[in-house]
């Protein structure tokens, strides 16, 4: 899904694809694991496409330029600009109809810990009335309503924190949880322990979000950068899924809770976004090699960028 196009899209059958590359365009890194997902820096992305259209061409890929939440299509998890009935009618359609984005803080507070999709959205037992809660079927069938083709959903954040250091804190885990029961079936982590598939989240160990990153220098020659993340440009800065998250394959009926926990918040107004609109093609095994979590405090795209130049000869 993908800028101004998709803006004027009339119905989600009109909306332009995005679709993630490899883990690498032109020798540079442009994705790192965390735990059980794979996080891009868009930012990267963009501005390789930006320099270098054609070794990341907008034909097949789309535009890595595209607007947060645009033409209504994408579900806003958290937000700090209002949550009131945000996710309603979503692309026009009358049957997808999701719970509120969790809240900001503000007033200045630098910590956050939510939960979205369980309809109890600071995990204090108690119903929270802001149109939950959301299952599998309930997510199922807005990525099908957008792409028939596809299952597994994507999040993408736009940072607003201020200056260029790296300086935000964030660790998430998606779970499928009985209803009845309360007990979690199944989960995926983003954290910085590299434990794919063994649903063992640690929120503490949390990935240190980039801010400011050096230029890189491509195999082709080009130089990319230097690119910010901390910019509230109302653009993705970063894009997560994990590989193994078909929902096609699991129990409709379960609820759809993502959790995330945020730390050394200096601005307040970062959001993130699950969207349907961007296609993945999971990699072999379903996971990067894991030699990449050495580089870990890059950030949440996170990457060889410091002191990295080009993909080192093996």
């Amino acid at each position: 899904m993908v800028g101004s196009a998709l803006a004027a899209a009339g119905s989600a059958s009109a909306a332009i694809e995005l679709t993630l590359p490899g883990t690498e365009v032109d020798g540079v890194q442009v994705a790192i694991q965390y735990d059980d997902f794979l996080s891009y820096s868009n930012a990267l992305l963009r501005e390789i496409q930006n320099t270098s259209p054609t070794i990341l061409p907008e034909s097949t890929f789309g535009s890595f330029s595209f607007a947060t939440g645009t033409g209504g299509l994408d579900l806003l998890l958290y937000t700090g600009a209002g949550t009131n009935n945000r996710n309603q009618n979503v692309g026009g359609n009358a049957a997808l109809d999701f719970e509120d984005p969790v809240s900001a803080p503000a007033g200045g507070e630098s910590t956050f810990d939510g939960w979205w999709g369980q309809d109890d959205q600071d995990n204090d037992g108690t119903a929270d009335s802001v149109n939950g809660p959301t299952t599998v079927g309930n997510i199922v069938d807005y990525l099908h309503f957008v792409n028939p083709d596809n299952s597994i959903p994507v999040f993408y954040m736009d940072m607003n924190q201020t200056g260029t250091e790296a300086s935000l804190l964030f660790s998430a885990r998606v779970a499928l949880v009985d209803p009845d029961t309360g007990l979690i079936v199944h989960e995926w982590s983003f954290d910085t322990v590299l434990q794919p598939g063994d649903g063992d989240f640690d929120e503490g160990s949390q990935v240190l979000a980039a801010g400011e990153i050096p230029a890189v220098t491509g195999d082709s020659g080009a130089t990319y950068g230097p690119v910010n993340h901390n910019l509230g440009s109302g653009r993705a800065d970063f894009i997560a899924y994990a590989p193994t998250m078909d929902l096609s394959g699991f129990d409709p009926n379960l609820l759809f809770v993502t959790e995330f926990h945020i730390d050394g918040i200096n601005d307040g107004f970062e959001e993130i976004f699950l969207s349907g609109a961007i296609a993945v093609t999971p990699p072999p095994n379903g996971v990067p090699e894991p030699a990449t979590l050495a580089l870990l405090g890059l950030g949440l795209g996170g990457l060889g960028w410091l002191n990295r130049r080009r993909k080192p000869a093996c």
